[in-house]
């Protein structure tokens, strides 16, 4: 079944309407009388700020576009982590990759599935498995009205890290930046992005529809690492105060990598620099710009290999028992119950180890218990809930939900009713009011009137 999202796409794109071939000739004459839609754009001008980015002007009869091309070595660093090790870690990280995958299958796009991850080759082909895109744009509103003037996209080649970014000498040139960007990412393997299946990749495919060009990216494998990076970092900045909410990219190269930015332009600023440019034809103002995209698709790619690393070794490649929860939530959404119980049986002895922190060490034991009841492992699960209920300072919350599932376990499974009742019991104790302790009174009320139906009616023993 269609949803409305789909049937929009397909009202919006539509078919591209094919001419008769009498009509076709005399538009290409059209086109080639009038010159490209820059016409009232100098090539100096355009020559003159390609120069300025350090790119080229590459035309069309559709129009022009800025391309800027940058190469990071394996020998360079991105602050204390080697292009190299990065580039080393992608190439292998096939099996990691489908992990992320199967975690996240909404991001997946491709028709082979979310578990795909087969763009990811073995041998030489595997330096073009994965690519990465960041745009900079002209608002955050999206809509119509938003341009990606800035298209920045790398990928991995043999010796480094290349980058290739579009720039949009007027708006007038659009048509012939998304040709030029769908030229490249074709055949490119896996799309990675930060945000970009909320921004930066329906921004876009809404460009392509406003001209009514295919996406090129719709068959396109899509992993957005702002869900894993969430996952593993997040809940240690509410800790340590390390991270702020938004869990941004610039916050992560600084905590993974050490990156520490010198005269970069703020995002507030990016689109008054892009209209200084569109009106003066002095392109210098991007320059921050463009080094700002680029460092973003370095970082990208620093944060993948990061992640990668992790779900490939596990636990005892952690850094501290908030990224080794993280790491357990991460395969526990993955469906990797084994490897899931085992980051959140480390996660809590080290959180315990600590034992400044028991808001995180009780939401790692109710993972965990959640996790192995998931798994079909009852008792088990009844120790974590036990652990978690005589957890020092435990959370009320969580206290509460521990009491409950142990009273359920030992009234319908374990059919130890005493057991039930005391755990009843204690609920109640602990219950604020309303609908929770409704509930617990009901279930005492239940389990009393079983153990009613166990007692011997009296006088079946005779008197001694």
């Amino acid at each position: 079944m269609s949803t409305l999202t789909d049937r929009l796409r397909g009202i919006v794109g539509g078919a591209v309407p094919h001419l008769a071939p009498e009509l076709q000739t005399g538009r290409d004459e059209a086109a080639r009388r009038l010159g490209p839609p820059s016409a009232h754009l100098p090539e100096s001008v355009l020559a003159g700020a390609a120069r300025a980015v350090g790119g080229r002007v590459a035309t069309g009869t559709s129009g022009a576009v800025i391309l800027v091309d940058r190469h990071y070595a394996a020998s360079e660093r991105h602050g204390r982590v080697p292009i190299g090790t990065v580039m080393s870690t992608l190439l292998g990280g096939q099996e990691a990759l489908r992990v992320l995958t199967r975690a996240w299958p909404a991001s997946a796009r491709g028709p082979t599935g979310p578990s795909d991850a087969s763009h990811l080759a073995t041998g030489a082909e595997r330096v073009s498995g994965v690519w990465f895109l960041d745009l900079e744009t002209t608002g955050l509103a999206g809509g119509a009205g938003t341009h990606a003037f800035l298209v920045g996209c790398a990928h991995l080649e043999a010796g480094g890290l290349s980058v290739r970014q579009f720039l949009l000498p007027g708006y007038e040139h659009e048509r012939a930046l998304l040709a030029e960007v769908a030229g490249w990412a074709a055949s490119r393997g896996a799309l990675v992005t930060f945000n970009g299946k909320s921004f930066d990749v329906p921004l876009i495919e809404t460009r392509y529809l406003f001209h009514r060009v295919p996406f090129p990216l719709d068959t396109t494998s899509h992993v957005d690492m702002l869900h894993p990076a969430r996952r593993l970092w997040r809940a240690r900045g509410a800790v340590q105060g390390s991270l702020e909410a938004n869990c941004s990219l610039g916050t992560l190269e600084r905590l993974l990598a050490g990156v520490h930015r010198v005269g970069d332009v703020p995002g507030f600023e990016i689109p008054s620099r892009y209209f200084q440019f569109v009106r003066s034809g002095d392109a210098h103002p991007l320059e921050a710009v463009l080094e700002h995209n680029r460092l973003d698709l370095v970082s990208l790619a620093m944060v993948l290999a990061r992640v990668l690393t992790l779900v490939e070794r596990g636990p005892a490649a952690t850094a501290d028992p908030y990224e080794c929860l993280g790491l357990a939530r991460l395969y526990d959404r993955a469906g990797r119950a084994d490897d899931a119980d085992a980051a959140y049986v480390r996660a809590i002895e080290r959180l315990e180890h600590v034992g400044r922190d028991p808001e995180s060490c009780g939401e790692a034991l109710r993972r965990l218990a959640w996790c192995r009841r998931r798994a079909g492992r009852a008792a088990d699960a009844t120790d974590a809930w036990q652990r978690l209920a005589d957890l020092p300072r435990c959370p009320p919350a969580l206290r509460r939900e521990a009491r409950e599932a142990l009273a359920i376990h030992h009234e319908h499974r374990a059919r130890d009713l005493e057991q039930a009742r005391a755990h009843a019991e204690r609920l109640l104790t602990e219950q604020p009011g309303g609908r929770w302790r409704e509930a617990a009174e009901h279930r005492l009320r239940r389990i009393e009137r079983k153990l009613e139906r166990q007692r011997p009616p009296a006088g079946l023993w005779p008197e001694v």
